[in-house]
C-alpha cells in the first residue's frame, strides 16, 4: 500500500515537471497535479484487478482526456495543456528503455515481452485519448446543430 502512494506522489510531481516544462501558469498546477495523481490512481487501481496494461491504459488515459477537457473549459485553457501533463506518468518509459536494452543485449525473448508491453501500454494510452476526444467532438457538434445531424457547416 505504502508503495502505491509513493508512486502516486511521484507521478504527480513529475507531472508538475512535465507543466512548468509547457509554461503552464502556476495558477494551473493544482490541476494538473491532483488530475495525473488521479489518472494514475486510475491505472494501478485497473493494473491490480485486471493485470492488463492495454485496458489499464485505456481507462486512465480516458479518465485523464475527460478531466483535461473539463479543466479546459472550466479554466479557459487549452485542453493540451492539462493532457500533456496528465498523460505523462502513463508513458512506458521503463518498458520501452528494457525493450531497447534487450534488442541491444539481443535477448529476443526479453525483447518480445518488453516491446508487446510498451506497444501495448501506447495503443491504451493513444485509443484512450481518441475515444474521448472523439466523443467530445461528437457531441460538441451535435449540441451546435438545431436539427440533430451530424454535417458541418
Amino acid at each position: 500500500m505504502l508503495s502505491y502512494i509513493i508512486q502516486v506522489i511521484c507521478a504527480s510531481l513529475g507531472s508538475v515537471g512535465f507543466a512548468l516544462l509547457f509554461n503552464l501558469r502556476r495558477d494551473k498546477i493544482p490541476y494538473v497535479t491532483v488530475g495525473s495523481a488521479m489518472g494514475y490512481c486510475v491505472y494501478l487501481a485497473l493494473m491490480h484487478f485486471t493485470a492488463s496494461t492495454l485496458i489499464a491504459n485505456m481507462a486512465a488515459a480516458m479518465f485523464c482526456t475527460a478531466l483535461a477537457e473539463i479543466y479546459a473549459r472550466w479554466r479557459k485553457a487549452p485542453a493540451t495543456l492539462f493532457l500533456m501533463s496528465h498523460i505523462m506518468p502513463l508513458v512506458p518509459g521503463g518498458s520501452l528503455f528494457y525493450t531497447m536494452r534487450s534488442l541491444v543485449q539481443q535477448d529476443q525473448g526479453a525483447f518480445a515481452a518488453y516491446g508487446a508491453d510498451t506497444v501495448l501500454a501506447a495503443m491504451g494510452i493513444a485509443v484512450g485519448i481518441l475515444a474521448v476526444t472523439s466523443a467530445r467532438y461528437i457531441l460538441q457538434s451535435y449540441q451546435h446543430n438545431d436539427k440533430g445531424n451530424f454535417s458541418e457547416k
